[in-house]
This record gives structure tokens, C-alpha cells and sequence, in this order.
């Protein structure tokens, strides 16, 4: 989270290695990573853009999830093994020979997630990722990338959506000017009017509601209706 210029993107082309530090280290699993080239973090290191046409280059679903594994040294049987596997799992199996093109938006991010998750990365870096979406390709689209995480995979996310943030995820990294100013809980983060200010974010209503209550925990209070709320739209689906 941040105003814009923070350095969010920034940090995302560091770690995936488009831009080279100055200084610092970035350490995977405890090991410095900056040496590796960009073809070697990204059989690691996913990264989704935030509009999907910016990434798709190929005709058919199953050639565009497939591209990454060209020249991977895998049989043809391994490949297709692989990308299927992966299609079922972001539920694009059934339109594996469609064309990209006869997909609406929310479609097309799976396909770009799709292709970034058969390399079998360990982190997922996405740039907005609900980003002009309607309510029910949001929540789907979240829902997805929480599977995603059950699973065993991070996912780091670039955003300006205050809602998506207290709703998915458990941890909130705020920058401002270049420097981390907060990583903590969401709640947390937009229950304090001191960083909500110095990171231009938005006071969510919840926390003025319990304010204006006299609710002595207000991050806690926040949590819990996010949490209910999210169980009323799940009984509801």
C-alpha cells in the first residue's frame, strides 16, 4: 500500500530483477538472490501486470500458458501435462483450445496467472489485481488467489483497495517516499489516522463508525465485521 511514486512497483521490479539495486540484499529462503538473472528468479518469482493484455502474446489459451515452458528442456508429454494440470486448477481447463480472445477480463487475468503458475513459482507479485472488475469477478478472482495460498503459495499484492485489503489479507507493507513506514495487520493500519495521513490512504467508514461508538478496540471491531460479512456473502453464494 501507498500513494503513488511510494516505490510499490518498484520493489516488485527489484525482486523479479527488471531494475538492480544499489544497495540492500534480497534474500529467498535465506539466500541473496541479486546475481540471478531474471530467468532464473522467475522459475521462483511470479509476476501478474495489472492489465492482462500487457502480457498475453499468443492466440489460444493453452499456447499462452504454455510459452513459458518453450526451451525448459521438458518432453512435449511433460509439458502438456503440466499446463493442463495447471488449467484445471485456475479452472481453464474446459476452454483450453478456446481463443484469448472470446474471454472477458476477469478470464483473461487467470490466463496470465495461469501462465506465471505453471513454472511453479513459490511467490506470486500481482499489480492490482482486481483492478477494473466488477463485485462477482473480484470475489472470484480473490477467492482464487486465496486457494492459491492454501496451497502453499504467497501472494504479494500491489493495491489501492482499501476493502481488498482488510478483506484477504493478513498483512499490510505501507511505503511512503521510498521507505517502509508500516507492516502490520490491515485493521490496524487504517485504524490509525497517523499513518492513514503520511500514506494518503482513506479512513475506512468502519473505523469512524467505531469512533463515533465509543468502541474501545476499533481494529478489532473492524475485524469482525469484515469477517462476518465475508461469511453472510459465502452463505449467500
Amino acid at each position: 500500500m501507498g500513494r503513488n511514486g511510494a516505490g510499490k512497483s518498484t520493489l516488485s521490479k527489484l525482486i523479479c530483477g527488471f531494475e538492480t539495486p544499489g544497495e540492500g540484499r534480497f534474500l529467498l529462503d535465506g539466500r541473496d538472490i541479486r546475481e540471478d538473472t531474471i530467468r532464473q528468479r522467475a522459475g521462483r518469482i511470479g509476476y501478474v501486470m495489472q492489465n492482462p493484455n500487457q502480457m498475453i502474446s499468443k492466440t489460444l489459451i493453452y499456447d499462452e500458458v504454455a510459452l513459458g515452458l518453450k526451451n525448459s528442456g521438458l518432453s512435449e508429454q511433460e509439458v502438456r501435462k503440466r499446463v493442463e494440470d495447471t488449467l484445471t486448477v485456475c479452472g481453464l481447463y474446459p476452454f483450453r483450445n478456446w481463443p484469448i480472445s472470446a474471454l472477458s477480463f476477469g478470464q483473461k487475468k487467470r490466463v496470465t496467472i495461469a501462465s506465471v503458475l505453471v513454472m511453479g513459482p513459490e511467490l506470486i507479485l500481482l499489480d492490482e489485481p482486481t483492478a477494473g472488475q466488477d463485485f462477482k469477478r473480484y470475489t472470484d478472482i480473490m477467492e482464487f488467489l486465496c486457494s492459491l495460498n492454501a496451497k502453499g503459495i504467497t501472494v504479494v499484492m500491489i493495491t489501492h483497495d482499501m476493502h481488498l485489503m482488510l478483506e484477504y489479507t493478513p498483512r499490510a507493507l505501507v511505503f511512503n517516499r521510498g521507505r517502509l513506514i508500516a507492516d502490520c495487520p490491515a485493521a490496524q493500519l487504517l485504524c490509525s489516522p497517523q499513518l492513514v495521513e503520511e500514506a494518503a490512504l482513506k479512513e475506512t467508514s468502519l473505523f469512524t463508525l467505531a469512533n463515533r461508538c465509543g468502541i474501545g478496540q476499533p481494529a478489532e471491531f473492524v475485524n469482525r465485521f469484515i469477517q462476518y460479512d465475508r461469511e453472510v456473502r459465502s452463505h449467500g453464494r
